[in-house]
């Protein structure tokens, strides 16, 4: 049956056309998953990433302990399960990218398909550059001595702290008086402390942060009276022996090797101060690459195998790692910090945005690598089941990995002598600093340092598959022709992406890289997934939505009841959590900071700029669109034409139902559901089947509000 498309733009034409062979070319078809668990794990592991173990333990920690696990399972529910549904639902439907999907559904919306390019685009450079840093850990831990175990290297500096080194100073008190640890030493030479004493300032001066009567809150200067405790009310004086190096003055070994050592980290952006790529890096951002490449080669068929360990290997570690962690001194310190709940900041808004915030990104939606790979499913592939079992593994991965993390903090915390609030970090933080830390403390820690790397390399690997096939999807989609040329399509994106991330590799590349994370990321994803929303519910209509999963898995009981419960979510709850989410952070938005330093004004506007454009794309390219059918139509002055114009403009594309079509004419359609030819040349049309009486055509029309067009 061929199809007559009145719907559809010029390009998409050509497109199907060629598909049917128009030039004499065959197209390759897109090809589907080989197993449907090939789907569901490379689903798992698109979701469950870096974020999970460094990400959400923090969180945890920061807003309320036990309490924040009642807005982040609130915001799953909300949230989080009903735009992965949706997601999931309208890639099997239409096999197709977040590219080209949105102009099939509503052409009016195609910027949503360019919105999800290029912030994927950007999400794709650095989250690779993260995989490149585990690898670059990965190599350094094949060794005896793992090199940030001490302060004894090149790179380190006199405010270098190492773990086992202040440990066994602290044995060697139980034998020799007097001893402290201060200037990478453990000493008790007078002519030691006379030099301590003669810089006081320089060892115990430090700042701290004070809230004022006005509730502001300043920094101060204050003098550390203890190895924990800086007091603003001091002086030198109160200062008369020397003791261990501060808290606030302790820079870890591990951290220094980090800072000094992998990243050789600049002091600012400032393009003075950026520098030039570093090879070590460089090498290791290529490495990290070409295992992309060689993963993603024949598509969804190699990346399909690939994750049977990329997704499962991290859990293996994990319960390795929590069965170590919790049988380690001060572990229950440590989850005592992570679970017992502040219920009073159940009543801080500030509680419930960061949890709407984890459950949109931990879920990976509206970043469009959910549709991609639903997109490759058979047409009656179960996705509400996988999105249950994706969802709900998500969540309990990221509350099981807080266990391990929490008890690894407490035994740090405990070996140092200090707070837990102390070692508590997030992101690179945590995995770049506090863990290699702790595997010193372990034996063998080489084997606990490459179990570690190994993890998170896997971890982000998962979900940068789905980054870079998304992409590769989008352009495929875009031009059918190039299937036949995959392997070109995806050396030419690995290549594009190792060149456009050499910046990265530079000193400065640490801030670039937290600067494109802030805006490509955030801002962006919101948006997208409160349009989709917005579209599904409002353009595309609720209810159609409801029978295209119905269509595909025959859960009829979703026509009941159910239907209006999940009608609650997606018509207003959701779009209203994401947009209030949205509104918020755009009115407490400060300049980025990381740590005490400020961007510059000019890397905040290029931060603004890439959100703004991933943004704007979509009204952008609505008002270009309705203006392309308003001039091709002559230009009607009335507003019923004008009507008109936008109602085909936000209605499906007759191809918009070809895999439902295709799936139906081979008999994998179970539900209540047929096609037929309108008699109006507008092509197939869906309906409800009759409940039909004996002898009566199983075809015969319910009513005509229940037509549907292709």
């Amino acid at each position: 049956m061929k199809f007559v498309n009145n719907n559809e733009d010029k390009e998409e034409k050509k497109r199907r056309e060629a598909g049917d062979g128009g030039d004499g070319e065959d197209v390759p078809e897109r090809g589907n998953w080989t197993g449907k668990l090939d789907f569901l794990l490379s689903c798992l592991g698109y979701a469950v990433g870096l974020g999970n173990v460094w990400r959400f333990p923090y969180l945890c920690f920061k807003n309320g302990g036990g309490a924040f696990l009642v807005p982040y399972f609130f915001m799953l529910l909300c949230i989080g399960i009903p735009c992965f549904l949706l997601e999931l639902s309208i890639g099997q439907y239409s096999a197709r990218g977040p590219v080209t999907v949105y102009g099939q559904m509503s052409p009016m919306f195609k910027g949503l398909g360019i919105a999800n390019m290029v912030a994927n685009a950007f999400v794709g450079l650095y989250y690779n550059m993260i995989i490149a840093w585990t690898i670059y850990y990965l190599f350094a831990s094949f060794t005896s001595h793992l090199p940030w175990q001490d302060c004894t290297n090149n790179f380190n500096d006199e405010n270098c702290f190492s773990i086992i080194e202040y440990t066994k100073c602290l044995e060697q008190r139980n034998t020799t008086s007097d001893l402290i640890y201060i200037d990478r030493q453990c000493s008790n030479d007078p002519e030691f402390f006379n030099s301590i004493m003669a810089r006081k300032d320089y060892w115990y001066k430090h700042e701290k942060e004070i809230e004022l009567e006005n509730k502001t809150k300043t920094k101060v200067d204050c003098y550390y009276i203890n190895t924990t405790f800086c007091n603003e009310n001091a002086t030198q004086a109160d200062i008369v022996k020397p003791f261990d190096l501060p808290v606030g003055k302790r820079d870890s070994s591990s951290s220094q090797y980090l800072k000094k050592e992998v990243l050789k980290e600049a002091k600012s952006i400032e393009p003075s101060d950026f520098g030039s790529p570093d090879w070590k890096l460089a090498l290791c951002l290529l490495a990290a690459w070409l295992v992309i490449f060689l993963c993603l080669v024949k598509g969804i068929k190699s990346s399909g195998k690939v994750v049977y360990f990329t997704a499962t290997f991290p859990y293996l570690v994990l319960v390795v790692l929590l069965i170590k962690a919790v049988t380690l001194p001060g572990a229950s310190d440590g989850i005592y910090f992570y679970l017992v709940p502040d219920l009073n900041r159940l009543g801080d808004i500030e509680v419930w945005v960061a949890a709407a915030g984890q459950i949109f990104f931990s879920l990976s939606v509206a970043g469009g690598g959910l549709i991609t790979l639903a997109s490759y499913n058979t047409f009656n592939n179960n996705i509400l089941r996988d999105t249950l079992i994706v969802c709900v593994g998500n969540c309990m991965t990221s509350f099981v990995a807080g266990f391990a993390i929490f008890s690894v903090l407490g035994f740090m915390a405990s070996e140092i002598g200090v707070n837990i609030q102390d070692v508590a970090t997030s992101g690179t933080g945590l995995a770049f600093v506090a863990y290699p830390d702790l595997v010193t403390r372990l034996t063998p820690a080489p084997l606990w340092a490459i179990l570690f790397f190994l993890m998170l390399f896997t971890l982000g690997l998962d979900s940068q598959f789905a980054i870079v096939e998304n992409m590769l999807t989008g352009v495929l989609d875009y031009e059918p022709k190039l299937r036949s040329k995959k392997l070109y399509v995806v050396a030419c994106i690995c290549v594009s992406g190792f060149l456009c991330g050499l910046p990265l590799t530079c000193p400065g590349g640490g801030f670039l890289l937290d600067l494109l994370d802030n805006y490509a990321a955030v801002w962006p994803y919101l948006f997208i997934g409160f349009t989709e929303l917005v579209l599904v519910s409002y353009v595309y209509g609720y209810n159609t939505f409801i029978d295209d999963i119905v269509e595909m898995t025959n859960a009829k009981w979703l026509n009941g009841g159910v239907k209006y419960f999940f009608g609650v979510f997606y018509c207003f709850i959701s779009p209203l959590l994401i947009i209030i989410i949205l509104l918020i952070s755009w009115a407490q938005y400060e300049p980025f900071k990381k740590g005490d330093y400020t961007y510059p004004g000019w890397a905040n506007g290029i931060g603004w700029f890439i959100a703004m454009f991933c943004i704007l794309s979509v009204p952008f390219v609505m008002i270009a669109y309705v203006f392309y059918k308003w001039f091709s139509n002559g230009r009607p002055s009335s507003s019923s034409d004008i009507m008109d114009i936008l109602d085909e403009s936000s209605k499906p594309t007759e191809n918009w139902r070809s895999n439902a079509f295709k799936s139906y004419e081979q008999g994998e359609t179970k539900a209540d559901f047929v096609y037929e030819e309108s008699g109006d040349g507008r092509g197939p049309v869906r309906r409800r089947a009759h409940e039909m009486a004996a002898g009566m055509d199983n075809k015969a029309w319910r009513k005509s509000s229940e037509l549907t067009s292709l």
